[in-house]
């Protein structure tokens, strides 16, 4: 059972156990480089999956279950960068094989689960929950990477935060933060990143593309 916050921190009941995660900006360093943020994002939203359906079945199953692993695997170390603690016991061993299959010993968490809450915990540390039409700025660019520090020295700057407490933040408690204290018509005065407005539209475009392979996986 997960309770989740609507700033995208999630509480994990397992085992007897309370599981605090929080996808915030310096959990989502832990996942890797800028680039393998990025990375990370598209592969735990099936970006990677073929587009379009291949005529050699064998060659389309080989193909989606290496997608799958690297599915699971992403997500499972997404969940983990997400928490202090050691969370092999709640989401289990994975790894991809030599073949490009999926070797997978279970935690407490079924797969399923491991997926929806690794993409609830990305989308929330590095996009930002918002409306549908609040994030259709225009159609940007695709941006390569995803620097947390940027954001983390904007919440400094501006909000007045210790850098602790700015890497503690989410981008969804970021966003709101930085929306309550510079209103629509004071928006233009915050000195924003490029790569932030390219990732809001790459983003929906991810969304709306994994909502049509969700029979994928």
């Amino acid at each position: 059972m997960q309770a989740i916050t609507d700033i995208g921190q999630a509480e994990i009941r397992a085992g007897g156990r309370r599981i605090f995660l929080n996808p915030s900006f310096l959990a989502m360093s832990r996942i890797g480089t800028p680039e393998d943020i990025v990375g990370a994002f598209v592969t735990v939203h099936g970006g990677h999956y073929p587009e379009h359906q291949i005529s050699d079945v064998e060659v389309m199953r080989s193909i989606q279950a290496r997608c799958f692993a690297d599915m699971v695997v992403t997500a499972a170390k997404v969940v983990q960068a997400a928490c202090d603690d050691d969370l092999r016991q709640v989401i289990g061993v994975c790894s991809v094989t030599p073949k490009g299959k999926l070797s997978y010993r279970p935690g407490l968490l079924p797969v399923s689960h491991i997926i929806q809450l690794a993409r609830h915990l990305i989308r929330h540390g590095v996009v930002g929950d918002q409306p549908q039409e609040a994030a259709s700025k225009g159609e940007g660019e695709y941006s390569g990477k995803f620097d947390a520090r940027s954001f983390v020295y904007l919440a400094v700057a501006h909000l007045g935060m210790s850098e602790s407490d700015a890497w503690n933040m989410t981008m969804t408690s970021f966003r709101a933060a930085m929306s309550a204290k510079y209103p629509p018509k004071e928006a233009a005065k915050i000195p924003t990143e490029q790569h932030y407005d390219e990732a809001m539209d790459w983003a929906e475009k991810m969304f709306a593309l994994d909502a049509q392979r969700n029979g994928l996986h």
